[in-house]
């Protein structure tokens, strides 16, 4: 990066971190770098990139990014400067809090210090924007100083706050809620606690006023940076794939107190990190909760923090100043850990708020901020040569802390994200020569878009190479999962080489990317097959042979601009949604549920399991009734002819069959049968219809298998007539 023995100046020429979630963060980055976050046509081609289903009030980060991509003429060093630049950010906004605390300027500078390079800093890397906690010391102060007003006579009157003092606050104020919402959570609890010790130490209305005052502008700069997210979500509807959290997450990413004691596992001496690791890979509820050690130092100042604690139960007197921070960290340890206060905020608040360790930042800065406050006062009590013991204290202090809190750089780490980084440039630059500017590449495998598992040996988001490494190449990867540019090329990967290069065809595609990472045989099979079909192997291969690319050999890019979701699949000659792949159909034809797909007569579907080779099944699992909505009001009159059979109970007991405001019943038999029901709807518009199982059951619950779906009516056909 930059420093010993790299040298003084930043090495920008490759990003620092190049895999996994900073691989995501290089794609937000590339985005604003071109215009901003929300919109991309370059990435999942001809459908777009709209990511306004991911909330998040990063305002500032995406801001700050942006600027420095202006300057340094590059999205990927623009990453590595704000990461370089979270490092003297975080240590000024430290030092200033910490003096304002009370702290000497030696006892500010080592404490700022250890702050800055707490292990969360560097092991965060891959989550670039908590590298920039340069806000916990802020909302720590703006606790405290609320809990201070309480007493202060000023403060009541408002004596001195004038108009340019209050529009400096409140613009501060929003911009501390626009570097991250999770940041800004911990914020506002730490502001309301404040509000809370405060009113209960001077019961006045004032406090009260002047916490829900910065409360509110707190949570209206959150409200601000999520209100796209929230009227795209009005306009286009909940997408359910995308950032669901489950209440339970909460247990699981929560930290544990053996973390924030323990040092890091990659210790700088390998025996201090030896029982860390053992403890890693032993224990339950690993995961990204064990970057949350606080270093010898803070863990220290954790120490410190309870026997105040105990010292104030025991009747002892505590500081003001002491006292609030250590019930603050207090707090702040109880929301964080596993089964704590953050488990009820997730069951009962909001379960998108899952990654309570994060919260061990804000911990970190109390602990240090504690621990530094008892030196000094002991030191300060009980030395009369206060400046040349603590010169000698704080120095030793400064070391140690730093080279407890650090590791040796990982120089191998570095040169292997080096070299795939060249890989994937060289690659794609090659692709971008071959082909005409603004040429469509179709990107296989197909793999959903954000968060996902890997597929084989190919992580998420390494098909964002394409468009992290070109400049005006448009590509298929990217575009949100769950929406209509995702179902579509969801179904299209289902079919075969051959259908899928007549479809990227009619829509003017230039090229296909294949990463052979993604396929169990190294895509052998799938190159083979584009071969054959094309008459030529690849043109194109990575240096490490990982990526290979075909191009079609077409003259130029075709103009898809304007075009709705219908106009595109209609151009495609292919036509798939949230059901998979379309079939032309009509109400006559029916519905063959013995075929993959659906016709395009259908709009929706639920309480139906997958297709067997004879149908499917309806599942009480899913829904207690399957339910079958048309793209057009049924007529008023027709014949149902329904070709089914009915699982174990429901054998010859009457179905419900609901079309409208009208019922039936049908009887089945545990063998496929047609039955025909007349329908008349008497005026009625119907534009569903709706069978309801008596006694749904699953094989499992029979003794008669291991299959747990709760199942009612098998399915083979529907038709109208």
């Amino acid at each position: 990066m930059s420093g010993w023995p790299s040298g003084l100046l930043p090495d920008l020429s490759a990003p620092y971190r190049y895999a996994g979630d900073s691989l995501f963060h290089a794609w937000m980055a590339q985005r604003v770098s071109e215009g901003w976050l929300f919109e991309n046509i370059r990435s999942g081609y001809p459908f777009g990139s709209n990511f306004l289903d991911y909330p998040g009030s990063d305002f500032g980060n995406h801001l700050l990014i942006k600027l420095l991509a202006i300057v340094s003429g590059s999205s990927f060093k623009a990453t590595n400067l704000f990461l370089l630049l979270s490092f003297p950010v975080g240590f000024s906004a430290t030092f200033v809090v910490v003096r304002a605390f009370g702290l000497f300027r030696s006892f500010a500078f080592v404490a700022a210090m250890l702050f800055t390079f707490l292990p969360f800093h560097l092991l965060r890397m891959d989550h670039l924007f908590y590298t920039w906690y340069f806000v916990v010391p802020f909302f720590f102060y703006l606790s405290y100083s609320i809990f201070q007003s309480s007493t202060d006579a000023d403060s009541q009157t408002l004596k001195g706050f004038s108009y340019p003092k209050a529009v400096a606050v409140v613009l501060g104020l929003l911009v501390l809620s626009s570097f991250g919402v999770y940041y800004a959570l911990f914020g506002v609890m730490l502001v309301a606690l404040g509000g809370v010790l405060g009113w209960c130490r001077a019961r006045r209305v004032s406090v009260i006023i002047r916490t829900l005052c910065v409360l509110s502008i707190l949570m209206g700069g959150v409200l601000l940076n999520v209100a796209p997210n929230m009227l795209a979500k009005n306009q286009a509807g909940p997408n359910l794939e995308v950032a669901q959290r489950s209440p339970m997450e909460a247990e699981v990413y929560g930290f544990k107190l053996m973390q924030l004691i323990l040092p890091r596992a990659d210790h700088r001496i390998s025996w201090v990190g030896k029982f860390t690791s053992l403890y890693n890979s032993t224990f339950p509820l690993i995961n990204e909760n064990a970057t949350s050690t606080l270093g010898a130092v803070g863990a220290l100042g954790l120490l410190l923090a309870f026997c105040v604690l105990l010292l104030s139960l025991t009747g002892h007197s505590v500081d003001p100043k002491l006292g609030f921070l250590v019930a603050l960290v207090f707090v702040l340890f109880m929301l964080g850990t596993i089964g704590g206060l953050g488990a009820l905020f997730s069951s009962f608040v909001s379960s998108s708020i899952r990654g309570w360790n994060r919260i061990s930042v804000f911990v970190g800065f109390g602990a240090l901020l504690i621990f530094f406050i008892v030196l000094q006062t002991l030191m300060t009590r009980y030395s009369s040569r206060l400046a040349v013991y603590s010169t000698a204290i704080l120095t030793l202090l400064l070391v140690v802390g730093l080279y407890d809190q650090t590791a040796p750089a990982c120089r191998a780490c570095n040169a292997s994200a080096k070299a795939a980084f060249e890989n994937d440039r060289a690659f794609v630059t090659s692709i971008e020569a071959a082909l005409p500017a603004q040429a469509a590449v179709y990107q296989l495998p197909y793999i959903a878009f954000p968060e996902m598992p890997p597929v084989h040996r190919l992580n998420n988001y390494q098909l964002g190479a394409g468009v992290l490494h070109s400049k005006t190449l448009r590509w298929s990867f990217g575009g949100m999962k769950g929406r209509e540019g995702d179902l579509f090329y969801r179904a299209l990967a289902q079919e075969t080489p051959e259908k899928q290069l007549e479809v990227i065809k009619n829509l003017g595609f230039n090229g296909i990317y294949i990463d052979r990472r993604g396929y169990e045989d190294n895509a052998q099979s799938v190159v083979q097959q584009f071969t054959a079909l094309l008459g030529s192997g690849p043109s194109i291969s990575s240096v490490d042979g990982n990526l290979v690319f075909f191009n079609l050999n077409r003259p130029k890019p075709a103009d898809l601009s304007g075009l709705s979701f219908a106009q595109i699949m209609k151009k495609s000659g292919y036509y798939a949604d949230k059901l998979g792949a379309r079939y032309p159909g009509s109400l006559k034809d029916g519905i063959d549920f013995t075929r993959d797909g659906w016709p395009n007569t259908v709009k929706g579907a639920e309480g139906l399991s997958g297709k067997e080779s004879w149908g499917r099944w309806s599942d009480a699992r899913l829904s207690n009734t399957v339910r079958i909505e048309f793209t057009a009001p049924l007529p008023q009159t027709f014949t149902l002819v329904l070709v089914a059979r009915a699982f174990a109970p429901n054998v010859n007991k009457p179905i419900k069959v609901t079309i409208g405001n009208r019922e039936y019943e049908v009887l089945l038999g545990a063998e496929p049968s047609e039955v025909r029901l007349s329908v008349d709807l008497q005026g009625d518009d119907a534009d569903s219809i709706v069978f309801s199982p008596p006694t749904p059951v699953s094989p499992q619950q029979l003794g008669v298998g291991n299959d747990s779906r709760k199942l009612g009516i098998g399915f083979v056909s529907l038709r109208l007539e």
